[in-house]
């Protein structure tokens, strides 16, 4: 079965990658030649490249969640990187079924398959980045107990991270045919607003509580503003 013919999108060159899908040469293909793993996942041996790029990613996630999880010490060092991990998967289950029909709204010409590979190359940036931030974080969750700073530091870090993953899909989605990417646009700010509401659903991420689980639900901007006030040290 022949392969799809190759689009072109100016400032990105879309070529095999040159060492196969080996975890070395998918990172520095994300890095330097993101276009090369668009290239790979449009072609008919995607399968592999998605696996290591969803390994990386909650891999990548996990790292960093143990350098959030310092600013409490003890037992959040190995429940925060679970949670990290855990809290991805499950925002990129929650949201892989309307990315798929965002992407067919817009007339991108791509599998499901493809699509499931693009969210993951998406993530697996995104934790690049953050590992990249991984040591401006902990020096200061060595300098300060404040959660709630930490907690601003952390989504900073998180949306330049999740803004790199985003900017990457969108480049897929004009790769694949779509060039003014409407429907991703408002994907984009659904997939956000999940994962944001996924870090208050299971918390405590950076502080510490006596439930492994919050006991209650609540709006992760309410959270955010109870945080702030110094409403319930616990459960953050």
């Amino acid at each position: 079965m022949n392969p799809p013919p190759i689009p072109r999108t100016p400032g990105l060159h879309f070529e095999p990658m040159p060492e196969g899908s080996q975890p070395t040469s998918i990172l520095e293909a994300l890095l330097k030649h993101p276009g090369r793993v668009i290239y790979e996942l449009h072609q008919n041996r995607s399968g592999a490249l998605s696996f290591w790029l969803l390994a990386l990613g909650l891999a990548g996630m996990a790292l960093y969640g143990v350098v959030v999880g310092t600013l409490a010490g003890g037992a959040q060092l190995w429940i925060a990187p679970a949670k990290m991990a855990l809290g991805t998967l499950l925002a990129m289950l929650i949201c892989l079924p309307s990315l798929y029909i965002f992407s067919c709204l817009d007339g991108i010409e791509a599998r499901i398959r493809t699509v499931t590979g693009m969210l993951f190359a998406a993530v697996c940036l995104t934790a690049l980045l953050l590992i990249g931030f991984a040591p401006v974080g902990w020096i200061f969750s060595q300098s300060t107990d404040s959660v709630a700073l930490m907690g601003a530091l952390h989504l900073l870090f998180w949306l330049i991270g999740v803004g790199f993953g985003l900017r990457l899909l969108g480049a897929a989605g004009r790769f694949f045919g779509n060039v003014g990417c409407r429907h991703l646009k408002i994907w984009n700010l659904i997939f956000v607003l999940v994962c944001l509401q996924m870090t208050t659903a299971l918390r405590p991420i950076i502080g510490h509580a006596e439930t492994f689980l919050p006991r209650e639900k609540k709006f992760f901007v309410a959270h955010w503003l109870d945080t702030l006030k110094g409403v319930g040290n616990t459960n953050r």
